[in-house]
């Protein structure tokens, strides 16, 4: 019995990281779609405004950068917070889930190194204001430098993203049996697809949904479960 609760637990912690991936894709979704009519307006209405459009854009680019930084930490919260922790319990209890996990380390890992490439980016960009001239050979070595250092960070991050998203579902579903496990794993594989030509976003909404239900449905069943009884 109490395996079955410390499973439940770690299903919930996944659920709740699913749950606040869909909250922070839609928070995306609102920042993207409010500054672009933030912007539309203020252009539009640049004659009824007395200090002209620009104060508008850059009061709607404020409002945008804001939304954007709280769907990023939501998401980062989502996925370090809740489902690294989830997919690590569940790794306990099935060896099948550790790959998922090691997918959100890796994720981590590319995430860090992504960073790591825009502090480079930025001194490059400083040393290139300091001393245009000076520091020529520099500034291209650096933007070499950046450029391979955010390339290697996008790969490990994206193939973290592979072995949580995609592996992981159809580990759920091998377990659990529920079929909504399956489709998700098939949008996540569709959206990288999309990704790769330019195109992402609204099939990993559906296949959060779509995960968000199955382990709730999930999480239920295993509730109400009768226990097994104990062997003499």
């Amino acid at each position: 019995m109490e395996t079955r609760n410390f499973e439940i637990s770690a299903l919930r912690t996944l659920r709740d990281g699913f749950l606040y991936l869909l909250i922070a894709v839609i928070v995306g979704v609102v920042a993207a779609l409010a500054g672009l009519l933030s912007i539309i307006a203020a252009i539009v209405f640049k004659a009824a405004a007395p200090h002209g459009p620009f104060a508008g854009v850059v009061g709607a680019v404020a409002f945008l950068l804001v939304l954007s930084l709280v769907a990023v930490g939501m998401a980062l919260y989502a996925i370090f917070g809740k489902i690294r922790p989830g997919m690590r319990q569940l790794s306990e209890i099935d060896r099948g889930f550790h790959i998922s996990y090691t997918g959100t380390t890796l994720m981590l890992v590319g995430f860090a190194i992504l960073v790591l490439g825009l502090i480079v980016l930025a001194a490059v960009f400083a040393a290139a204001g300091s001393s245009p001239e000076a520091h020529r050979g520099t500034v291209v070595s650096g933007l070499i430098l950046t450029l391979g250092v955010l390339l290697i960070g996008g790969v490990i991050a994206w193939i973290g993203n592979i072995l949580t998203f995609v592996v992981s579902a159809f580990t759920l579903h091998s377990r659990y049996q529920n079929s909504l496990y399956v489709a998700a794993g098939i949008l996540f594989i569709l959206n990288i697809a999309l990704f790769l030509v330019g195109f992402s976003g609204i099939l990993s909404l559906v296949g959060y949904i779509l995960m968000y239900i199955a382990l709730g449905d999930t999480i239920n069943k295993l509730s109400t479960a009768a226990p097994t009884p104990a062997q003499d």
